[in-house]
């Protein structure tokens, strides 16, 4: 298994060198590609309550366009060179695989548990995704990003309600476990191990082109939920004309872009940094649910939002600094003994 990493280089004179500023380009696309793709995401709960399906089929056609839309990529750029050479080897399987468990998962887990519940668990993802990413691939895991991601898991907390307070009561910290909610809870907890999962194995292979890895991990995705399909066999009787078309634009927009996007930024970000940046996603579900649905917003949850924009800024600018004292202290060193 392959892994690409990054050496920041520095001049004498301290100035930034061309392979610094590469990086520092290179990164910040990445945090607009997975900022893109997270709040493309978000729009799913939204979407959902005009679909009358169910979770994963809606999750099966999400994975089913973006494999079209790859298909019709290749086929326009005649592209299907770059498979030349190409392996697919059990990280690949993996990642596709559980991108189409984490996406079937989550909107089965929405319609089996309240909503709260199913974003709380999905978004212990990333959390696995670093400690995973820490240990077996050596990632740093920096005092910064542990703040920035603190910030903005503790944020997501105070948007979806877990952390609240009133005037009466306080702080207070629930988890709706009543037991109705069990199998759903359950379901959503699974959803954030597969999330966690994806994140870590899409930082293996890093020499497989973009488009490539888009492709396996949309077919491999299809396959998975394909089969979870054949064997629940939705019942699709209530669906209204108004419902498949919301679902064609679903599919394209929250599944195609979004997990497009989520693939070129996994390539580029730490599992850190793609962490920090994934709970945008609950900002434009929450702005979709005040512009759409008129739903109200608490001073607690404007709290939570701020700090998940201010964690995934600090985030961005300390991935991104241009002055590392270290290294440069280090390469003055190796140059004097040269």
């Amino acid at each position: 298994m392959t892994e690409v990493t990054f050496t920041a280089g520095v001049t004498r004179e301290g100035a930034e060198s061309p392979m610094q500023q590469s990086e520092s380009h290179s990164k910040l696309y990445g945090f607009v590609m997975m900022f893109l793709s997270s709040s493309l995401m978000g729009g799913i709960g939204a979407f959902a309550r005009y679909i009358e399906a169910p979770g994963l089929f809606i999750s099966f056609c999400r994975n089913g366009a973006g494999l079209i839309l790859m298909t019709l990529i290749f086929l326009a750029g005649r592209k299907y060179v770059k498979f030349k050479g190409f392996k697919v080897t059990p990280t690949i399987v993996l990642t596709g695989m559980f991108l189409g468990l984490l996406s079937g998962l989550y909107v089965m887990s929405t319609q089996m548990t309240t909503l709260a519940n199913a974003a709380f668990l999905i978004y212990t993802g990333p959390i696995y995704s670093t400690i995973l990413a820490t240990i077996f691939l050596k990632e740093p895991f920096t005092r910064a990003t542990g703040i920035s991601l603190g910030s903005v898991f503790l944020g997501t907390l105070l948007i979806i309600g877990i952390i609240n307070y009133s005037s009466g009561d306080g702080f207070t910290v629930s988890l709706d476990l009543d037991p109705q909610y069990f199998a759903g809870n359950m379901v959503a907890l699974a959803s954030g191990v597969a999330y966690g999962l994806f994140l870590f194995f899409s930082r293996y292979r890093n020499d497989v082109d973009s488009d490539v890895r888009a492709y396996t991990n949309f077919g491999f995705a299809v396959i998975t939920l394909g089969i979870l399909v054949i064997f629940t066999r939705p019942d699709l009787s209530e669906m209204t004309t108004r419902g498949w078309i919301v679902l064609v634009i679903a599919a394209f927009v929250t599944g195609a872009g979004a997990f497009y996007l989520l693939t070129i930024a996994s390539k580029i970000l730490l599992a850190g940094e793609l962490a920090t940046i994934s709970y945008q996603e609950t900002i434009m579900a929450t702005i979709l649910g005040i512009a759409l649905f008129s739903e109200p917003i608490s001073g607690m949850q404007i709290l939570g939002g701020a700090l998940i924009v201010l964690g995934g800024l600090a985030q961005i600018f300390f991935s991104t600094k241009k002055d590392e004292p270290a290294e440069l202290e280090q390469a003055e060193g190796l140059a004097g003994q040269h």
